[in-house]
């Protein structure tokens, strides 16, 4: 295929080919920079248009993480706030393919769009152009000052910058900038919705895929930035309210101090519930708001691109095992469940009643003992996940554009999350979609399925299904042994979906009971 170069519109990219774990060959050019360094004056400043280059830039090693603490609370990692870098994997730089353009997970305070994790080997092989991005997070993606020196959302800003520059380049790597999806899972998939959402990103993209994650979701939107900020900036020692001071102060420290100080300040029960105090918040401070209204209000719009949105079975192992949310956690002082302030605030006056709801629903008369994990785990992942997917399904019932809605039930004998978190639960833990969708290099051969195995069948039906919607806006176009059932959209008197297992099988209403119980809450809350 030879050296593969590019013009971009800030010069010439020098990229390289590689193969996929097939042999199938593809072009690759990795750290791409969409956006000028977020250093100095710009840290906490949203992205600038990256600076040109003359002659032949190399395009074959990943840009640096973004700096931040992992979930599993390791030394902070990826100091390097030079960091907005974005991969593009294509199979030709002629013709004019679809495009999908990838958001990484990780919570909003960490994860990175290397091909390691998110190998597109997969993709490669039927007919789309790839793309992922690092974005800034924690304190210097999400930092809130309700002013308009740094008015938050530096994050989402970011992804936003590299959609603009996908819209504007992709064609000179063969793909075709009027059919552009972007997905993600996790905080990747709230990020997708938020993406959705917003009135800056419009024609942006065309297509949007939101797995295990919608910004209704209570760990993806901070409810008071007033206080996180101030026990931020007392954790330094510093006590000051304007705007500016804080923010020269904040330059003024190096990066990693800053994220350490950020893991610091989480108190163990918002760990466990992923409660983080720098989160997409209201920006209406911004010269062009991202989020001018809250989540809630924004989401009850409604979107106007066909939307692709589901959850797996099991998401709540991940606060269980990943998070150490046992049942020994679950209770206060005086007995009473302990809920996340995004679902309910620690002040609210029905709070306890939520609670009580819940336990009755999930626990019933039964003593809650060690033997309840299982009731546990589906509390938390219905709580985290399942109550903001099927909400949206719930709203876009009112609206012309399609919107699929899909549960992951399978569950693999080896999965990622019996790799990561070496959960010896069953059910299909959350992230358990990844490798499906990408080729993981990092769990070496542990992921790497037998041709004619459930698993890679399962993974040749989500792959086809993804890209279906991508070139065409129907995961289902057509029919045969691979994909033997239409999943339809959901239409204003049905809520449609597919479940996904070892076999796919269209239904309606999933999980009814739990969407009974979320309104129930609702009405709890909203009642004088």
């Amino acid at each position: 295929m030879g050296t593969p170069v590019v013009r971009v519109k800030e010069g010439l990219l020098r990229g390289a080919t590689a193969e996929t774990i097939t042999g199938a060959p593809y072009i690759f050019f990795k750290g791409i920079p969409y956006a000028a360094p977020p250093v100095g004056k710009l840290r906490f400043a949203e992205p600038s248009p990256p600076q040109p280059w003359t002659g032949l830039r190399d395009a074959l090693e990943h840009g640096p993480s973004c700096p931040q603490h992992d979930l599993h609370n390791v030394p902070v990692v990826g100091c390097n706030e030079d960091c907005l870098y974005l991969n593009v994997a294509t199979t030709s730089l002629k013709g004019s393919r679809p495009v999908m353009v990838f958001i990484h997970g990780g919570a909003f305070i960490g994860g990175h769009a290397n091909f390691e994790v998110f190998g597109p080997d997969y993709l490669m092989e039927t007919g789309v152009v790839f793309v992922s991005m690092n974005y800034r997070v924690g304190v210097l993606g999400f930092l809130q000052l309700n002013d308009p020196v740094v008015p938050g959302n530096m994050g989402l800003k970011d992804q936003l910058a590299a959609l603009k520059w996908v819209k504007e380049n992709i064609s000179q790597f063969g793909g075709d900038p009027g059919n552009i999806t972007i997905f993600g899972a996790s905080a990747g998939g709230a990020s997708v919705h938020y993406q959705v959402l917003s009135p800056l990103s419009k024609g942006l993209f065309h297509k949007a895929i939101a797995q295990s994650g919608t910004a209704l979701d209570h760990w993806t939107s901070v409810p008071d930035t007033a206080e996180a900020l101030r026990r931020y900036m007392a954790a330094f020692g510093k006590e000051t309210s304007d705007p500016r001071e804080i923010v020269e102060f904040l330059r003024s420290i190096p990066a990693e101090e800053l994220v350490r100080v950020q893991h610091d300040i989480v108190s163990p029960e918002d760990r466990r519930w992923l409660q983080y105090p720098f989160l997409p918040s209201i920006d209406d401070k911004s010269e062009k708001p991202f989020m001018p209204k809250s989540p809630k209000e924004l989401v009850l719009e409604g979107t106007d691109v066909p939307l692709m949105l589901g959850y797996t079975s099991h998401e709540g192992i991940l606060f269980v095992i990943g998070l150490q949310n046992t049942l020994s956690t679950m209770f206060d002082k005086n007995s009473k469940l302990r809920l996340p302030d995004g679902l309910v605030a620690n002040d609210h006056p029905k709070r306890n009643a939520v609670g009580d709801e819940m336990m009755k629903f999930y626990f019933g008369d039964k003593p809650i003992t060690e033997e309840s994990v299982q009731n546990w785990i589906q509390a938390c992942g219905d709580i985290s996940f399942v109550f903001g997917a099927l909400k949206v399904a719930e709203i876009q019932q009112k609206k012309m554009v399609p919107c699929y809605l899909y549960k992951l039930s399978f569950d693999a004998e080896k999965s990622f999350g019996k790799f990561i978190f070496k959960s010896s639960y069953t059910g299909t833990a959350h992230g358990d979609d990844h490798p499906y969708l990408f080729y993981m290099k990092i769990t070496g051969d542990y992921l790497r399925y037998k041709p004619g195995s459930q698993e890679q069948i399962v993974s040749d039906r989500m792959i086809r299904m993804w890209t279906d919607f991508a070139k065409t806006g129907n995961p289902t176009p057509r029919i045969d042994d691979l994909i033997k059932v239409e999943w339809l959209p959901v239409s204003r008197t049905t809520k449609h979906y597919l479940l996904i297992d070892a076999e796919l099988s269209a239904g309606v209403n999933p999980d009814e009971k739990v969407v009974k119980l979320s309104h129930r809450i609702s009405e709890i809350l909203n009642t004088e």
